[in-house]
């Protein structure tokens, strides 16, 4: 990523001193962290979110968390400007599983069929750095859209591990994080038409992407003030041992 990482370390010290902020405790840590995030410009944050996911595609390049389990290959329709042609699945398999799994083998083959939606075939010929500054040309968003969508994504790949995120993958799947947090967080939001067509996608896409990823995130969408911040920190730490790894 080459979004001004150096300049955006700086401009978080700027915004916090989290050595200072760990001394205190109670109430008065959780306002000064809600004043600091929101200090945070949106664009900034758009930064620390690509760098995120970035770095979840390196880390997770020599691995597969797709369960591995034998689905027949259907055609799902959807266009994009930057992800390419959707892969082949069923929407109606679901819900239609053979009566010799039990519970975990339902969930497995559903985790795998709302994991495939978000892949291409080949891989966008945009990066994601250019593809979310497009995003926020057109469909600005605030800081705590860009990190819940960050938080929100990490959580699925590392915690949860119902999916991996790709070069194939991480346009699609970072649209529908966007769309997702921005109806949580926000009182307004864009029309579905204008964030599909900036997206590149179809609107009835979008709305199988956004359902997809709210049933892969359990629904867990709830965040505070004291969440963004730790995943703020989170990714600055990442970000600079990405940057400065041990010698």
């Amino acid at each position: 990523m080459n979004i001004q990482d150096s300049s955006t370390l700086v401009n978080l010290t700027e915004v916090f001193d989290s050595n200072r902020l760990a001394k205190q405790d109670g109430p008065e840590v959780i306002s000064k962290c809600t004043v600091d995030v929101f200090q945070i410009p949106p664009i900034v944050a758009l930064e620390l979110l690509c760098a995120g996911i970035e770095m979840l595609v390196t880390s997770t390049a020599e691995e597969t968390s797709y369960p591995r389990v034998a689905l027949p290959s259907i055609r799902t329709q959807g266009d994009s400007i930057s992800t390419g042609n959707s892969t082949s699945m069923k929407v109606t398999e679901l819900h239609c599983s053979p009566t010799n799994y039990d519970r975990v083998g339902r969930d497995l083959i559903q985790q795998s069929v709302l994991s495939k939606r978000f892949l291409s075939k080949l891989e966008p010929p945009v990066t994601l750095e250019e593809y979310l500054l497009r995003l926020h040309q057109f469909c600005p968003m605030s800081t705590g859209v860009y990190l819940a969508t960050s938080m929100y994504i990490m959580r699925m790949a590392t915690v949860e591990r119902v999916i991996s995120v790709s070069q194939r993958n991480m346009h699609r799947l970072v649209l529908a994080g966007l769309q997702v947090a921005m109806k949580t967080l926000e009182d307004l939001s864009y029309p579905h038409s204008r964030i599909a067509k900036v997206g590149g996608v179809t609107e009835r896409e979008l709305s199988k992407l956004e359902i997809s990823f709210c049933f892969l995130a359990d629904f867990e969408f709830r965040v505070d003030a004291k969440t963004l911040f730790d995943q703020v920190r989170l990714l600055q730490r990442r970000t600079v041992l990405c940057e400065d790894p041990p010698q």
